[in-house]
Parts: structure tokens; C-alpha cells; sequence
């Protein structure tokens, strides 16, 4: 850049000799310049000062635009979809299958063997029943609804109708049980170990369904209109550069907490493919005040006592405009005046050439405004 400026200075001297020497001797009438000569705000650049300036040209185009907000926020488990497993009867934990956290666990996969001498009684009971209709003399109905109870509190107590049926085959009772998963998800927490006793309602594991995901983040209170169900928010992690997920908001803090302008926010993501981990980082994004208007990219914007931009309007011919914005993102600025659709703006290099303007002002004199540099 600092090379382009030396190229446009170097211009601009030569230009500035080149036209002492063409209008020595005469008069400078400023009634005889053009229009455009007069306009302060032009300038003209040979093709090779275009190409060491390294100027970038596009299109401006009405095209559909938003802005845009980013907060930070965490993964975490939806704790909708937390299962809490607690020992079905008293006894002495036997046997531990499932011991990791992070451990996926499936639908009907082992869990826990329990020694309990209470469940060995209703097992003894259903054993006893089928017993007493076994016999020549009891061939009767009478103690087929003593069997079918007997079999409905070992179902009670957490034990499948499979080992109910293996039970009523093998005529074996046995104070050793094992017990099952009733639901499917990843182990969060191991709240017992084995040998130990338990009571009945004794909380045991804790699975969490993956499913699904809860993004939590801390939104400004004046930024929950933005949460009406009409604004497209997605999320992308840290660990998934580029990649978007589409997220929807399922809870807003209804209360702040004190001296704070500060909403607990969640979202909820979907994670059937199970890629996403919990305390993953994500960014929020936010998109909102979507329309459709004329659009330039923020490199074209020059910032000084007024917001301006740069369009070719010729052959080497550049023209300084002041503007209008209006909404805003990370890469696009709205143009709300100054501006047309079709004409062709300088989307790299405008500060240069806001630079050659400056020297041109500056090394001018009576009569030159509008001289080539």
C-alpha cells in the first residue's frame, strides 16, 4: 500500500509540472473548465496506477440482507431428557455393568445385579403358586389369579417377563437379580458403588438422552424481542468450523438477577448424529431485521468527517460520494443514500485512493481541480 501511494504521489508531481509547463503565459479562466473538472471529489488514474493500487471492483446490488449478533454460549444437557435410575428393592449391590461416565448405554442392557432376600421371597411365592396348581388335586382355576399377582409384584419389583418366564421354567429361585436399562442415552453420573447396600428409591445412575442439546447463553434483557420465533438463529462450535445448526429458543430467565440487565437463555440444537459433546463452545448467531436493499461490502466504506465511497465512473475515472448507511453485519453495510443500484464501486484500495484525493487537494493549484494525476 505504501508502494501505491509513493506510484499516485509521484503521479501527482508529474501531473503538477506537466502543467506548469502546458499553461505558462496564459490566463486561467475557470469559466472554461467542465462540470466535471470542477468536482473536487474526482480523480483520474492511469491504468498502471490502477494496477499498482490494486483496486478491487464490483457491482453494487439490491440483494436480501440482516444483521447480525453473536453471544457465546455452552452445551450442556437437556434436563428434559435426564433419566434418574434408582434400585426398584433393598439390597446389596452386587455387580456393577455399567461403571464409566460418558459410557453409552442401550435399551435393555445390563446395569446392576442386586442380592436381595426380599425379592427372593416373591420369587418363592410365584415358585409356590404354580407349585400348588401343579398338583393332581388342584387342576382348578382357583389359583390362577394367585399366580397371575404373584408374577404382576416380581414385575413390579423391575423384573422382565423374561426372566419371570425363565423363572417359572428353571423352578430355581435365586436372591441374585439383574437388573436392566429403561432407556437409552449416555451415563452422566455413578452415584453408588459395588458391595454397597441400598434402599428402595436409592438413586443409582443418571442417563441423559443426547439427542438433543441445550445451548445456554446470557442475552441482554434489551435483546430478547429478537427471540419472537420469527428470527432465524444458528450456531457453530468450535470444533465444527463452518458448520451451521439450526437452533431454537425453549427458555428465557423470566426474572434478572439484581443489578443486572443480564437473561439465562437456552436453546435447544438437535443431535441425533451424536457428534456434539457437552461443554462444547458455540457461537449464537442471531439473525434479524432480514430485508432486501442495496448493499455494499464494509471494505468499500471510508471513514473521516463523512461516511463516503469510492465509484468508477470512467476509464480511470473514480468519484468520491458521501452516503447514508443503515443496518449492518460483519462483512455488508446497508446504503440508504449516495448510492445506485448498477454502478461500480471500489471494494479494495478505497482508502488510497481517499489518500491520492487529499494530495491532490493539497498540492493543488487555481485552476487544476479536475486534472488528471
Amino acid at each position: 500500500m505504501v508502494l501505491s501511494i509513493i506510484v499516485l504521489m509521484g503521479a501527482c508531481t508529474s501531473n503538477k509540472n506537466e502543467y506548469s509547463e502546458r499553461h505558462e503565459g496564459t490566463h486561467s479562466d475557470s469559466g472554461s473548465l467542465s462540470k466535471e473538472n470542477t468536482n473536487e471529489e474526482t480523480i483520474t488514474l492511469t491504468s498502471r496506477d490502477e494496477k499498482h493500487a490494486n483496486l478491487h471492483i464490483d457491482t453494487i446490488r439490491t440483494k436480501v440482507m440482516a444483521e447480525y449478533s453473536t453471544v457465546l454460549g455452552t452445551a450442556n444437557f437437556d434436563q428434559r431428557k435426564i433419566s434418574v435410575i434408582t434400585s426398584r428393592i433393598r439390597g446389596r449391590l452386587d455387580r456393577l455393568f455399567v461403571r464409566n461416565p460418558q459410557q453409552y448405554v442401550k435399551k435393555g442392557q445390563p446395569l446392576y445385579a442386586i442380592y436381595s432376600e426380599e425379592l427372593l421371597t416373591y420369587e418363592n411365592e410365584l415358585l409356590y403358586a404354580l407349585q400348588m396348581k401343579s398338583e393332581p388335586s388342584n387342576l382348578d382355576q382357583s389359583l390362577d389369579p394367585l399366580i397371575e399377582a404373584a408374577k404382576k409384584k416380581l414385575m413390579l419389583w423391575g423384573l422382565t417377563n423374561i426372566q419371570i418366564e425363565q423363572l417359572e421354567k428353571s423352578k430355581v429361585a435365586s436372591p441374585l437379580i439383574t437388573f436392566y436399562s429403561p432407556v437409552s442415552g449416555t451415563l452422566t453420573e455413578l452415584a453408588v458403588s459395588e458391595g454397597q447396600y441400598v434402599e428402595e428409591g436409592t438413586a443409582l445412575f443418571r442417563v441423559a438422552d443426547m439427542s438433543q442439546l441445550w445451548i445456554e447463553a446470557q442475552i441482554y434483557s434489551s435483546e430478547l424481542r429478537w427471540l419472537d420465533g420469527k428470527t432465524t438463529i444458528m450456531v457453530e462450535f468450535d470444533d465444527f468450523p463452518g458448520e451451521m445448526f439450526k437452533v431454537v429458543p425453549v427458555f428465557d430467565n423470566p426474572t434478572l438477577e439484581a443489578d443486572s440487565k443480564i437473561s439465562l437463555v437456552r436453546f435447544q440444537v438437535d443431535n441425533s448424529s451424536n457428534k456434539l459433546k457437552r461443554g462444547m463452545m458455540a457461537y449464537v448467531n442471531i439473525r434479524r431485521s432480514e430485508k432486501k436493499t442495496l448493499v455494499i461490502p464494509k471494505s468499500s466504506i471510508v471513514v473521516g468527517e463523512m461516511i463516503s465511497a469510492w465509484v468508477k465512473t470512467g476509464e480511470g475515472k473514480y468519484e468520491n460520494r458521501m452516503i447514508r448507511l443503515g443496518i449492518q453485519n460483519k462483512k455488508e453495510v446497508e446504503v440508504l443514500s449516495g448510492l445506485k443500484a448498477g454502478e461500480l464501486i471500489v471494494t479494495n484500495g478505497a482508502y488510497l485512493l481517499n489518500s491520492a484525493l487529499i494530495l491532490k487537494k493539497g498540492a493543488g493549484m487555481p485552476g487544476m481541480e479536475g486534472m488528471k494525476m
